[in-house]
């Protein structure tokens, strides 16, 4: 995948794919933060979280992905059944990469990318099965979780033992809103309200 233009189908995997699918590091290529539909909107010792929205027939510079991370997709740019099934994927890829990607479509495409830094383990222990998470994906750097909740279904106090991203899909504050969870953060009912709530947990290790 070295080419500059990719096909509609290959986009999001660029931008989510496995480590074994991403090109390589380019030294002439820029870093991410001055893409300019890379956003940098948060960051601490242990995350990095970059919003990325790209206009239809948008063509990136080509820029370098430096740390492992986790891109959820919040617009997949396609209408139908196809482009909804795309929503809310999250894929995990290696750090070390360098690549152009570009929005073939007509609607915009929307991706938060969670950049992995170092683990929080204020909360120290074990993880926990947690009530409506379904495990994503797990490996020697992240913990993925999706949570789904029905319209006016709600999730007492739980606990997670780690520091952790969550970004909603759909329900709450709308698409792509993100949060960042201290592992010492108290627990709190999770409450869907009037719409279901669907969002992903994101778990640096």
């Amino acid at each position: 995948m070295t080419r500059a233009l990719l096909p509609a189908f290959l986009v999001a995997a660029v931008l989510v794919g496995r480590a074994e699918q991403t090109p390589p590091l380019d030294p002439i290529a820029v870093p991410i933060e001055p893409e300019p539909r890379h956003r940098l909107v948060f960051a601490n010792e242990f995350v990095r979280i970059i919003d990325a929205l790209l206009p239809p027939l948008y063509v990136s510079q080509k820029h370098t992905h430096a740390l492992d991370n986790v891109s959820v997709t919040i617009l997949s740019g396609v209408d139908g059944a196809q482009g909804q099934a795309r929503v809310g994927f999250a894929g995990f890829s290696r750090g070390g990469y360098s690549h152009i990607i570009t929005n073939p479509n007509t609607a915009p495409m929307r991706f938060i990318a969670v950049e992995l830094r170092a683990p929080d383990a204020s909360g120290a222990g074990d993880a926990r099965p947690q009530p409506n998470h379904t495990s994503v994906l797990a490996n020697a750097r992240v913990r993925v979780s999706r949570v789904k909740l029905d319209a006016g279904q709600s999730i007492a106090d739980h606990t997670h033992q780690a520091g952790f991203v969550s970004v909603v899909v759909r329900g709450l504050e709308g698409a792509g809103t993100w949060k960042w969870h201290s592992g010492a953060e108290a627990a709190g009912v999770l409450a869907a309200g009037a719409q279901a709530l669907e969002m992903v947990e994101i778990e640096p290790r």
